[in-house]
């Protein structure tokens, strides 16, 4: 099994119990057909930067850690810098053309960042439509992607 596959794995079987050792994602893993050995799983945990946090049943088990929002932001803006083309706003809609094939991880950061302003997003290859709550809300999104132009 590639690495990848087995990290996909690894989350899921994070999403399905709670891990308190390695030991335990080693056995976990043969259960499933797959072998690994304690230092695989050690370098997955690093590689997928897991972190302990208590469990609900005490003790701590491993998690993915959560994204913070300073992560978004530089995400969303070294995207920005990179892809941006123009951005326009009618009304309570805002859209943004982006280089082909970087609308879909700029509407994901999007989401995240402005989720209390926006209403939805749609997107294509190089299209972010964003539809806000209120007009003020568009004049704000539109602002601040403005400053890439």
């Amino acid at each position: 099994m590639r690495k990848k596959e087995r990290h996909r794995l690894i989350t899921r079987l994070l999403s399905e119990q709670d891990i308190q050792k390695q030991e335990e994602f080693v056995e976990l893993l043969q259960e499933k057909g797959v072998s690994v050995t304690q230092a695989t799983i050690s370098r997955d945990i690093k590689e997928m930067k897991l972190v302990k946090v208590p469990s609900q049943k005490g003790g701590y088990r491993y998690s993915i850690p959560q994204e913070t929002s300073e992560d978004v932001i530089a995400k969303l803006e070294k995207i920005l810098k990179a892809a941006f083309v123009s951005v326009d706003r009618m009304d309570k809609f805002v859209i943004l053309r982006t280089l082909p094939g970087n609308a879909s991880a700029l509407a994901n950061l999007i989401d995240k960042q402005y989720a209390k302003e926006l209403f939805g997003t749609l997107n294509d290859d190089d299209n972010v439509l964003m539809i806000t709550k209120t007009e003020a809300d568009a004049e704000t999104l539109f602002k601040d992607f403005q400053r890439f132009m």
